[in-house]
């Protein structure tokens, strides 16, 4: 592998990344605003607001590491 393609590589993982976690908090807000807001229900909607916090959490700190620890190079 190339340096050139090496970079390219580096630089296309590092926007994945970025955007999994930008996207992730996107999905918690939204969560967090069904769950107490009045978006879907009067008083908030604790049934469908919590599984999309929990899916953005995840998205957004979990998945990244994980994908961070398996693209890492191995160490001679």
């Amino acid at each position: 592998m190339t340096p050139e393609e090496r970079d390219r590589l580096a630089a296309s993982r590092f926007v994945l990344l970025s955007a999994m976690r930008a996207s992730g908090v996107v999905v918690m807000l939204i969560g967090l605003w069904v769950w107490h807001g009045d978006i879907a229900r009067t008083g908030g909607w604790p049934a469908a607001g919590l599984p999309l916090f929990v899916i953005g959490f995840v998205e957004s700190l979990v998945v990244p590491r994980w994908l961070a620890k398996r693209w890492r190079t191995p160490r001679p």
